[in-house]
């Protein structure tokens, strides 16, 4: 496990989805990526009550708000960098369960349309309907709880 700590065993996991892990080594791996996607979430909750600039207040030029909205496209690059990343892992390990190493897009692709559907729903409620984004919250939970089940506690693959 110590190897998978180096330059050479971040590569493995994380730049390409070619090879196949094991059930440990998949853990470790979500773990890094976990860790790294919750500080950068902590920081994003903690500023983004700065987001709001206020004309009466702050003037027409707030150093705060574009602070906090150059950290908001950092933020945004990180979160994809870190899906794929984990796509990677995650396709290693469906390899080296018997599926098809696509399903690991899964979870991150169900996400993306649920925060689109919290998103877009307020904004155009009369074209979609308000249940939608709970459903697929509904989606997501089964489909992260699948993903979990599949590659960090099953540890003999499908036949």
């Amino acid at each position: 496990m110590a190897g998978i700590l180096t330059a050479e065993g971040f590569r493995f996991l994380f730049r390409t989805d070619k090879g196949e892990i094991t059930r440990e080594t998949w853990w470790l791996g979500t773990a890094l990526a976990g860790s790294i996607v919750l500080v950068a979430s902590v920081i994003w909750f903690v500023i983004a009550p700065f987001a709001n600039s206020d004309l009466s207040r702050r003037g027409l030029f707030d150093p705060t708000t574009l602070g906090v909205y150059l950290y908001l496209m950092v933020y945004a690059f990180i979160i994809l960098l870190t899906g794929v990343c984990w796509y990677n892992l995650s396709a290693k390990r469906f390899r080296a369960m018997g599926r098809a190493p696509s399903l690991a897009g899964l979870p991150l692709v169900l996400a993306l349309f649920t925060g689109a559907a919290h998103w877009i729903t307020p904004r155009v409620p009369d074209m979609v309907p308000f249940w939608s984004p709970w459903v697929l919250d509904a989606s997501l939970v089964v489909v992260i709880l699948w993903t979990l089940f599949e590659l960090g506690i099953r540890s003999t693959p499908r036949s």
